[in-house]
């Protein structure tokens, strides 16, 4: 489990994320952000299609733009937008659709370095009274990604690099 603040920049998470996704306590600052790393090109575990990738651009700049919305004094939001804005002609575009909405569930496909590719629910938890997104990961209980699941589950960080480029 990942929690991710209004700007999708991640603020906690439990030792079977980390070990999921990748060590991230060296990061910090934008680092941490989920939309700067994606759309600044940062390499990460999660392998997606053109078109899962074109769908997720479209969905994180709707999302971010309703999270603008609530937060219009927010100068650290808005510097964030300007400058995923300028740097991404990705996020520009999908900026430029005026989406606006909300991340839920995702189906998503991690190269996980141990254990291979393993595909997994993604469901967005919102907790009321605040913008904080907790991000959970389920496999189907009968399936190998169960297992390879439970493996990273057993496994932890033991052997995998904390090179936080790649979470």
């Amino acid at each position: 489990m990942g929690v991710y603040d209004a700007a999708w920049t991640l603020v906690a998470w439990n030792p079977t994320w980390a070990a999921l996704m990748g060590d991230p306590s060296a990061s910090a600052g934008r680092d941490r952000n989920l939309l700067w790393r994606h759309f600044t090109g940062t390499a990460g575990r999660v392998v997606r299609s053109p078109a899962e990738i074109t769908e997720f651009e479209l969905s994180a700049a709707a999302d971010i733009r309703a999270a603008a919305g609530r937060y219009p004094d927010d100068a650290g939001l808005h510097r964030l937008i300007a400058d995923l804005r300028q740097v991404s002609s990705r996020f520009a575009e999908a900026w430029q659709q005026h989406g606006v909405g909300a991340r839920r569930s995702d189906r998503k496909t991690i190269a996980h370095p141990e254990v291979g590719p393993l595909t997994l629910d993604c469901d967005v938890l919102t907790v009321g009274g605040s913008d904080l997104r907790i991000i959970v990961h389920t496999a189907d209980p009968a399936s190998d990604d169960a297992g390879k699941l439970s493996l990273i589950r057993t496994i932890g960080l033991q052997g995998v690099g904390s090179d936080p480029s790649r979470w």
